[in-house]
């Protein structure tokens, strides 16, 4: 048997395939772009053969230099959750694939919220529904289209997509399926009878097989050997949604950390074996084999307003380690503006630098950037660990492109007034992937002592008890100035 694992991470903007040892160490890594098409109606969708070519020559820039496919004892696959796509039985796509940031559900969201149906949805189903999730994007397009669900064989989360071209088998794993809203969470399966109730039998039957996180739900095909330079028959394992990959891959096992991933998105994830009792987070997710529950709260307000900055507000003419540098010589207790950190949404919200006046320059405009991220990850913590109380998480996570920049890592620390941990490495969400297969080919007993030989905390920053009150009070201002704003626009 091989001695190292390939995971796959299709992400919003590129694909990437990385190679791990036994003991979580990334040995090599490539990444291709992928194209994901903005139209001008506000679809976000992907080419699904363009999308395979992408991955296919992402693997095979590994298997014809890097490394020797003898040596791979496993495959696995992450991705971004909800949304869907669709393919005939040959894995070929119906149409072109639905991304999770599409929201052309949220009109069918709204209608439900009004009729009644959601709060029935949200009890049984244990997530917030919300226009981008996968459940929803299936009752628009039985309403829509009709002619191509009935040429639909299977309905795919993004990952599930890309092992149906490696193994042509279709499987999905709990993580995506609970997270996308189509399993009674108790019972841990669809359920016929609430796709009728919604109006979409028509995908009864369409939903892939549930193949837990560490099983091998297929096999390299002679086909995909041939377009990727892989073993045919090497196993393909079911892994996770990138959500927990990333928490798996963090090495966060049970709920005294809270995982931080600040990345386009603002997630914000805790473990618990507790029943949700209240209205439901964004995503409830059967975790780690479905030892526990995986429950986080977040939003598009991370990270990537930073990349806007630095591109359109700053026009490419610095760079992160220049940011780093220039927010690190402002001073903390400083007085400065605030931004509101939602210029990817969610509408009706946008982002703002709001009180600026003559002694604001760059260096306290990206301070003010820094923080608005991390104040914005608070506030979604702050709302998850009310599922968990009165425990409280002692220590946070953090992952993601914030979790790179030092003093960025220090801020959250300040903000959040907790030991704020980084784990080792760059690509978590596929070390968490990796960590499944390591599992599935018995080098671990399971993903807690894969946990333990895998990951490992490299940097820790630690909260400045004499900043607390300055960032508290900035915090409330944060909170006041966004109730102000959110309907502004």
């Amino acid at each position: 048997m091989g001695d190292l694992f390939l995971a796959i991470d299709a992400g919003g903007t590129a694909v990437k395939a990385a190679i791990f040892d036994g003991n979580g160490r990334l040995m090599t890594s490539r990444a291709v772009d992928v194209v994901t098409i903005h139209r001008d109606n506000g679809w976000v969708e992907r080419e699904p053969e363009a999308f395979w070519r992408n991955t296919a020559l992402a693997i095979r820039e590994l298997t014809s230099t890097q490394v020797d496919p003898g040596r791979i004892a496993a495959i696995a696959c992450t991705g971004f959750g909800n949304g869907i796509f669709l393919v005939d039985e040959n894995g070929r796509g119906t149409r072109d694939g639905i991304v999770s940031v599409d929201h052309r559900a949220q009109s069918i969201v709204e209608e439900f919220h009004r009729d009644g149906t959601a709060a029935a949805m949200e009890e049984l189903l244990g997530n917030r529904i919300w226009g981008g999730q996968t459940i929803m994007q299936l009752v628009w397009l039985v309403r829509n289209e009709r002619d191509v669900v009935e040429k639909t064989r299977w309905a795919l989360a993004c990952k599930d997509y890309i092992r149906m071209r490696l193994t042509g088998v279709a499987a999905s794993d709990p993580t995506d399926a609970s997270g996308g809203g189509l399993l009674d969470l108790e019972r841990g399966d669809y359920v016929d009878a609430h796709f009728e109730h919604l109006g979409i039998g028509a995908f009864v039957g369409r939903m892939p097989p549930l193949v837990e996180n560490t099983g091998i739900a297929g096999r390299i095909s002679q086909t995909a050997a041939e377009e990727t330079g892989l073993l045919a028959g090497t196993p393909v394992v079911a892994a996770m949604m990138d959500v927990s990959a990333c928490v798996t891959g963090s090495g966060v096992i049970g709920g005294d950390a809270l995982t931080m991933i600040a990345g386009t998105w603002s997630i914000n994830a805790i473990e618990t074996d507790r029943k949700v009792r209240k209205q439901p987070p964004i995503l409830n997710m059967l975790h780690r084999d479905r030892a526990c529950r995986l429950l986080a709260e977040g939003s598009p307000t991370s990270a990537a307003n930073l990349n806007w900055y630095l591109a359109r507000a700053a026009g490419g003419h610095i760079d992160v380690a220049t940011a780093n540098e220039l927010v690190a010589a402002s001073p903390v207790s400083g007085r400065r503006c605030h931004f509101m950190p939602f210029v990817n949404g969610p509408a009706p919200r946008r982002g703002a630098f709001v009180g600026i006046v003559n002694s604001d320059d760059r260096g306290s405009m990206l301070r003010a950037l820094y923080e608005g991220v991390a104040f914005q990850h608070r506030r979604h913590s702050e709302s998850v660990a009310e599922y968990v109380a009165p425990l409280r998480p002692s220590s946070i996570r953090l992952a993601g492109g914030a979790s790179k920049s030092e003093v960025w890592s220090q801020i959250f620390a300040d903000i959040c007034g907790l030991p704020v941990e980084v784990s080792e490495g760059e690509e978590l969400g596929a070390l968490g992937a990796a960590m499944c297969a390591a599992v599935a080919t018995g080098h671990y007993s399971d993903l807690a002592a894969a946990s333990r030989g895998m990951c490992r905390v490299t940097r820790t920053a630690l909260p400045n008890a004499a900043v607390r009150q300055f960032y508290e009070e900035r915090y409330q201002q944060f909170l006041t100035l966004d109730q102000k704003l959110a309907d502004l626009f």
